[in-house]
């Protein structure tokens, strides 16, 4: 019966609890049958001769009965435990039905058939091994699943794991049902120490530390949407042997900084909470830039981050298997954020995709001068191209979440992004050449010999030699024709020019400025027929709901690769990022440019094709068969 029912995917729990109990029913039929009553009778004449035999003046004692018992007992027992597989099954058997009838008694219907769907096959995969069963873009998600072709292919991937989307399907029969759990952290376990072993580095070790990502992996690109945990393994035994290390001595303490102000925003914590300890260091230690600290001032920052956790109750994971076990927990409830809701309600993307979590070693873009991360598009937009032309962002000292965070100034990749300096700018093309050959040989790869149509590629570099360059994620890029490009019809110079950033909307547009939501709401309401320019001083995913509901962007910090500005580019919005010379105070609701100043509900005009902003409101006409990237 139990062969059978195991081919139906409808046969009930209660089903399963009747077919346990026929086994164990079955079980104590055999031993009955072919234990106890073959040899009641043969037990009950001779134990009595043989105690009788050894009794003075062959009396039998006054125990008789209890004695008989207790030696048959003793006989059943041997007998059983010699007997092929008979106790092993029973104690099996017994396990199961105790199992089955606990979850009956304590487990929702519903959470029962979780658990019977289950299957631990299917919730792990490592990026380095073929797996047939679950290696697609539904079971790893699209990042783990282009990542793990490009690692097997040869290319720059850190070694790693994939928790699948099954994990995020059945987690919470996972995390109620302690055997499904402690089988999953074995697995774990397992599959760490096979990263070990390729990296000759120990989890949690503090003298030769490994430490991992850990990020999403939906089926449909939610760029921004999603939480990532960069830097576990970090705990302060960890932080201060690290430092101790030849190059780590500045590196470890930041990583341990972006760690604890990680773990604290995925607590509830605002990312203004660390901002402002952050300034307040930079004014303490004299320094314009936090790479400006010295190795003691940012070990400082670090545990100055730390006491704002404390300050808010919030208790750091100092064990770091269960940090890594927390992280993951982040990741996939980061599906139900405020944030990835209102992507997936706005794009139409079903609650039920869930995510993967890819678990990789981190790379240190942060090690030294020398090192950086970075997004390039294997296609320059602005330039119509055949073959490969980099185009993209990078900064320097970064990790792989600083770029697409839209929290820095970004420089350029290409030398071809400068309009009007020649060669002379602070390019990686210019600065670290090696790198930037090995990105577009990496490019050239993908697009001609692998046949993927023009790509997103986000990377990480340790230091300036093309083998310490790692590739952390590739996207496709969706080219696509526009009928019209609006243009402002009037000439130039009747235009009062405030400033200028990277434009990457490609389109003229008139609007009112807006600092956040309530202002979003209130300039719809009072001017009805007028576009909404959103003006933010970085483009943090955070912002995506406000993304959604304004027809244009403008920041001051970021690149054209940051998350929100892909996803304003996604969805047609007119944005320039980068607009280095505004400056945005949120809390006054104001921004200021060299001879303009702004306020919410005032008027300014934005060119998404040359990055350029204007006071006021211009004509606008359309311009036929522009052809453009979607993003």
């Amino acid at each position: 019966m139990l062969k059978y029912s195991l081919r139906s995917q409808s046969f009930s729990f209660d089903q399963y609890i009747n077919i346990f109990q026929f086994i164990a029913e079955d079980i104590k039929k055999t031993i009955e049958r072919y234990f106890i009553n073959t040899y009641e009778t043969p037990l009950n004449t001779i134990i009595p001769q043989i105690l009788k035999s050894k009794s003075p003046n062959s009396e039998l004692p006054e125990n008789i009965v209890e004695t008989s018992n207790k030696i048959s007992e003793e006989f059943y027992r041997n007998a059983l435990a010699e007997a092929f597989l008979m106790q092993p099954l029973d104690n099996f058997t017994s396990k199961i039905l105790i199992s089955l009838r606990k979850m009956a008694d304590n487990l929702e219907p519903d959470l029962i058939k979780k658990i019977m769907s289950y299957n631990s096959t299917l919730i792990l995969t490592q990026l380095r091994t073929p797996n047939p069963i679950v290696d697609n873009q539904v079971f790893m998600g699209s990042k783990a699943y282009h990542l793990k072709k490009l690692r097997i292919a040869g290319f720059p991937v850190p070694p790693g794991f994939v928790l699948t989307t099954e994990v995020f399907r059945n987690y919470k029969a996972i995390t109620s049902h302690s055997e499904l759990l402690s089988e999953m952290h074995t697995m774990i376990r397992q599959n760490l120490a096979k990263i070990e072993a390729v990296t000759l580095k120990e989890f949690g070790n503090s003298q030769n530390p490994l430490l991992l990502s850990v990020r999403s992996g939906t089926a449909i690109s939610m760029p921004g949407a999603m939480d990532t945990m960069l830097n576990i393994g970090l705990n302060d035994e960890v932080a201060e042997s690290l430092s101790k290390m030849p190059g780590f001595e500045w590196s470890a303490w930041d990583s341990y900084r972006r760690l604890i102000q990680s773990w604290g925003m995925a607590f509830g914590m605002e990312r203004d909470t660390f901002d402002q300890v952050m300034e307040s260091c930079k004014i303490k230690y004299g320094a314009k830039q936090k790479v400006n600290f010295s190795n003691e001032e940012m070990r400082n920052t670090a545990f100055a981050y730390k006491e704002m956790l404390r300050k808010n109750n919030i208790e750091f994971e100092e064990n770091v298997f269960k940090q890594l076990l927390t992280s993951i927990n982040v990741v996939i409830e980061s599906w139900s954020s405020e944030r990835a809701r209102v992507y997936r309600k706005n794009l139409q993307i079903s609650n039920e995709w869930g995510t993967a979590v890819v678990i990789q070693q981190m790379i240190f873009g942060n090690l030294k001068d020398t090192s950086g991360s970075g997004v390039t598009f294997t296609k320059n937009p602005k330039m119509r191209k055949q073959g490969v032309e980099l185009y993209g962002d990078f900064t320097l000292r970064s990790q792989g979440e600083d770029i697409v965070a839209g929290l820095v100034k970004p420089m350029h990749i290409s030398n071809s992004q400068i309009l009007g300096n020649g060669n002379n700018g602070r390019t990686l093309e210019n600065m670290f050449p090696k790198i930037y050959k090995k990105l577009h040989e990496i490019s050239t790869e993908l697009t001609q010999d692998f046949g993927y149509s023009p790509q997103e590629i986000e990377f990480t570099f340790e230091s300036e030699e093309p083998e310490d360059l790692y590739i952390l994620q590739i996207r496709d890029l969706d080219m696509y024709t526009k009928a019209t490009l609006k243009m402002f019809n009037i000439p130039r110079e009747q235009m009062k020019l405030a400033g200028r950033g990277i434009g990457i909307g490609g389109s003229a547009l008139n609007g009112r400025i807006a600092f956040d939501m309530d202002d979003i709401k209130m300039i719809r309401k009072k001017f009805p027929k007028e576009k909404v320019i959103l003006v933010r001083p970085d483009t943090v995913p955070d912002d995506i709901g406000m993304i959604f509901a304004t027809d244009g962007l403008l920041t001051a910090k970021g690149g054209a690769t940051s998350h929100a500005a892909v996803t304003a580019t996604r969805l047609g919005r007119t944005a320039i990022v980068n607009c280095s010379s505004m400056t945005v105070l949120e809390s006054q609701k104001v921004c200021h440019f060299k001879r303009y100043k702004f306020s919410t509900a005032d008027k300014i005009a934005i060119d998404g094709n040359l990055g350029n902003v204007f006071e006021g409101n211009y004509p606008i006409v359309d311009e036929k068969n522009y052809k453009e990237f979607r993003i």
